[in-house]
């Protein structure tokens, strides 16, 4: 073992030297040029008769990338915490005063999006203690941001409404278009807002969008609480478990 670890030392060192002398000025490098002819021969032979060096080198350093990554994505989740779970013109469902707050990246038209919304409202039934905060993201084309545009303007002056009108603009199986929306909008007594868009809107709209890119979500749905960052569609199973043991945690602070 400590042979073993002396020759991984050796490789690095060599490793770390040869990049330096790479980037070294001509004039900066002492090694003569049969010197530098032996040393490279030396790395080379090294790794090539210790080959699990290099593979464990790798697997560190993916190791040590992965953890950068993790400890990026802690800090991004303090800094942006209020602008995530406190936003009061994003409009949430579930616990008045929640121990875990779900962030719910979606838009109106993502196919992914009608498949998850019945999973977080049993998970809303499952743990009443939770909440779920609506990010509403019209990436999906005009329609999108129209009916994104009437959603948050009815919760902005009626929010009572805005569940039921949530539910028909997400309930209709193909994509929507103009005409869909009046429709929904006459239904839930809500087409009154139409073309009437509250000024706090196009500010919302910005603020998730950018959210949505601070955290690498590249489309909907994205889920975010806690630690943790999901991407797509996930089965209840593993989205009950997370949450569980978010909660778990969180009490446990």
């Amino acid at each position: 073992m400590k042979t073993k670890l002396l020759t991984l030392s050796t490789t690095i060192s060599a490793a770390i030297l040869a990049t330096q002398m790479a980037w070294a000025a001509p004039e900066q490098i002492d090694m003569t040029a049969v010197q530098q002819d032996k040393f490279n021969q030396m790395v080379k032979e090294t790794l090539v008769n210790n080959p699990e060096i290099l593979k464990e080198a790798i697997i560190a350093l993916q190791a040590h990338e992965k953890n950068k990554i993790k400890v990026q994505q802690a800090q991004n989740l303090g800094d942006n915490h209020g602008a995530l779970f406190n936003n009061k013109m994003d409009p949430w469902m579930g616990a008045e005063n929640p121990e875990l707050t779900i962030a719910y990246f979606t838009d109106f038209n993502c196919p992914y999006c009608k498949k998850i919304e019945p999973l977080l409202d049993r998970l809303v039934e499952e743990f009443p203690e939770i909440r779920v905060v609506y990010k509403l993201v019209p990436i999906l084309g005009p329609s999108s941001k129209e009916a994104t545009d009437l959603a948050l303007t009815v919760w902005a002056n009626e929010p009572a409404k805005f569940a039921e009108l949530h539910k028909k603009l997400m309930s209709r199986p193909s994509r929507l278009d103009s005409g869909a929306i009046a429709k929904v909008g006459k239904i839930t007594d809500t087409n009154e807002w139409l073309d009437n868009t509250a000024e706090s809107v196009e500010t919302t709209i910005k603020g998730s969008m950018t959210l949505m890119r601070e955290f690498g979500l590249s489309g909907t749905p994205g889920l975010i609480f806690a630690d943790q960052i999901i991407g797509g569609l996930v089965p209840y199973g593993q989205l009950k478990k997370q949450v569980k043991r978010a909660l778990e945690a969180q009490r446990q602070k």
